[in-house]
This record gives structure tokens, sequence and C-alpha cells, in this order.
């Protein structure tokens, strides 16, 4: 449904650059819309100010922005720190079941 993922990415840009603006620690953040369901959001943001938790799994954190209008989306958003975000991109470090890295999207603030 093109209409569907066109419509999301607009929402995705919208929240990435929200996020941007108003969390001082968030360098970058990764949207992965290739495996997301339709009315999903899938955020890797890399935060330089989290704290390190190198033993806990990555969970994703769902942002309820979904107000269950027919043009809502499903916000999840997994915060790493850099350290973890260089693991993750070695293959070190596993993603979420049903995450990927295929498709990502950088927003950084600079576009």
């Amino acid at each position: 449904m093109p209409g569907i993922q066109s419509d999301r990415d607009e929402m995705a840009r919208s929240y990435a650059d929200r996020h941007l603006r108003t969390d001082a620690g968030i360098r970058s953040i990764y949207y992965l819309p290739s495996q997301a369901a339709d009315r999903e959001i899938q955020f890797i943001e890399i935060n330089e100010l989290l704290a390190t938790r190198d033993k806990d799994p990555l969970e994703p954190i769902d942002f309820d922005v979904n107000v269950g209008a027919e043009s809502s989306y499903s916000l999840f958003v997994l915060d790493v720190t850099p350290s973890q975000w260089e693991k993750i991109q070695a293959n070190e470090l596993p993603l979420p079941d049903g995450w990927t890295l295929d498709g990502a999207i950088h927003f950084t603030g600079e576009e």
C-alpha cells in the first residue's frame, strides 16, 4: 500500500525531528521500515547520555503515540549507547526479533 508507506515515512521524519530537537543526548536515529508492520514505526536512537547497560537485552519502548485513529502509528524506540550501536553494526549485539537494518533510513537533525 504505497499511500500508507509514504504517510508512515513522513510521520517517521516528523517523530525523528522532534526527538532530535528535544533530547540533547540523541546524536542520530535510524528508521527501520523494511520489516515493520504497516502502522508501525521502528527507531534505533543512538543516545550519548544513556547509562551503559551491556548485560541487559535490547528492548524497544512503545511510545504509545497510536491514538486509535485510522491514520495512527505505533512508535517503537530502541535507545542504545554509541558502543552498543557499534556492536549492532558489527553483528555482535542482536536487534530485537523482527528488526533489521536492511533499508534503514538515517536521520541526524542536519537534513
